[in-house]
């Protein structure tokens, strides 16, 4: 595979539109109030994580000390075991640049959410892989249990491939998914289903019958919930789906959002209602607006001007699946 991380999610920041707003908000076992993700953790706290390629790891953030450290724990890549570490230098918007990832940033969100980044050589390529992670995960199906908005990027032999769905999981520990349809009301699709299973601490074992093709991690926080997936099977897809209770869109997705890219890129927008302005690019500034359709084509989703689907469903997370089919993850600043 050639230049696994750029081809993985490649970002045309001209074009960006907002795709995927998920929720993040309050206490609840996920921690503290929500709000600005510009907030010192506890030091030091460690998150079960995705990587944007299809990797497990737990990510290690010590705001006090400014370090940062990682464990690779499953790696389709012959990257588990692999560790790193560094040091964090504090910017005023109150993000983190990790050294030896200067093209990236850290954020985290007093809620127990966390965007982070990792360089590793995958196939021979120097390749920054954004990762996102959870510090507090749920431990059982019935506090995981519910419908799910959701977008996913994945790679299949050499082709990539983005969409957005809903699946549910049962407090019996199964799963269903419709593609291109909504559950929560009747899936007018194809409809899989598996089965999850507790390997502990936090992660589930995702199967489609007796293959494994996935680690979730599930996040509650005042009542909704985030999920994150690591997808590690290479006949299923190897990747990454972010997703959130299915609700409403409401204006708690006012803010000012930071975006990565393992593409080596990450920038900086703010939305008020249904409008979209850039601010930054690299740290360069960069002008730039959009707009989206809250709520379509279902609850929690939106529709942008510029095409592709979004997920508005509170604050905290960001998931972008575009018209080109490309993906970007990220937090809200504030």
């Amino acid at each position: 595979m050639k230049n696994t991380g750029q081809d993985l999610i490649k970002i045309s920041i001209s074009a960006i539109i907002i795709s995927t707003l998920l929720s993040a908000c309050g206490g609840g076992s996920g921690g503290a109030a929500s709000g600005s993700a510009a907030t010192t953790a506890a030091s030091p706290v460690t998150y079960t994580s995705a990587g944007g390629i299809g990797e497990l790891l737990n990510y290690t953030v010590d705001t006090s000390k400014l370090t940062y450290s990682y464990t690779i724990t499953d790696s389709q890549y012959g990257l588990t075991g692999n560790t790193g570490s560094g040091t964090l230098l504090h910017n005023s918007d109150g993000t983190y640049t990790p050294s030896g990832v200067s093209n990236a940033r850290v954020v985290v969100l007093p809620n127990g959410l966390l965007l982070g980044a990792f360089s590793a050589s995958i196939n021979g390529t120097v390749t920054t892989i954004p990762v996102i992670g959870i510090s507090n995960p749920v431990t059982t199906f019935s506090a995981a249990a519910a419908t799910y908005n959701y977008v996913r990027h994945y790679k299949i032999g050499s082709t990539y491939t983005s969409n957005y769905r809903t699946f549910q999981i049962t407090s019996s520990g199964t799963w269903t998914d419709c593609i291109g349809g909504n559950l929560a009301a009747t899936c007018s699709g194809v409809s899989n289903s598996g089965t999850l299973n507790s390997l502990g601490g936090g992660e589930f074992q995702v199967l489609s019958g007796a293959t494994v093709i996935g680690t979730a991690i599930v996040q509650n926080s005042s009542g909704q919930n985030v999920v994150v997936v690591d997808l590690n099977n290479s006949s299923n897809g190897l990747g990454l789906l972010v997703g959130s209770t299915q609700q409403l869109a409401t204006t708690q997705t006012d803010g000012t959002w930071y975006t990565i890219s393992s593409a080596g890129d990450y920038s900086t927008f703010t939305t008020t209602g249904g409008n979209i302005t850039y601010a930054s690019v690299n740290g360069s500034s960069y002008t730039g607006t959009d707009t989206f359709i809250v709520n379509s084509p279902w609850s929690g989703f939106a529709t942008p001007g510029t095409g592709g689907e979004a997920l508005l469903a509170g604050a905290g997370v960001f998931a972008d699946i575009k018209s080109d089919g490309t993906a970007v993850i990220g937090l809200k600043l504030n």
